[in-house]
């Protein structure tokens, strides 16, 4: 392997885990990092964009989980509880993650695609 492709790799990853590393500080606590959940959905353009309605409706099932009567912590009835946040955190921490893989994928491929020979027409 190339330190060209190594460099890529690395690139890569980075880009991976600061997504990941973002949603989870953004969905991690009752007091939510605006900021952070800000910016992993501008590094995911564009593939977030079509990604949102699964992101949308898996998300309000976690919170389903995590603010139901079920989980003996209902939030919505009694504002002083503190809420189990994880199923939360970790839903979106997934679901940015898998986008951010995505839009690596896309990026790679379209890098192929630029790299690759043409076939001239005569």
């Amino acid at each position: 392997m190339s330190g060209r492709a190594v460099a890529a790799r690395v690139v890569a990853a980075a880009y991976v885990a600061t997504v990941a590393g973002l949603t989870a500080a953004a969905f991690s606590g009752q007091d939510p990092w605006w900021w952070a959940e800000i910016a992993a959905a501008v590094l995911t353009l564009p593939t977030v964009v079509v990604a949102l309605p699964a992101i949308y409706v898996l998300g309000a099932v976690a919170w389903s989980f995590a603010d139901g009567p079920a989980t003996g912590s209902a939030s919505s009835l009694d504002p002083v509880v503190t809420v189990p946040i994880w199923p939360v955190t970790l839903t979106f921490t997934v679901l940015m993650t898998l986008v951010a893989c995505t839009n690596v994928a896309l990026v790679r491929s379209l890098l192929h695609h630029l790299r690759a020979p043409r076939a001239t027409t005569r």
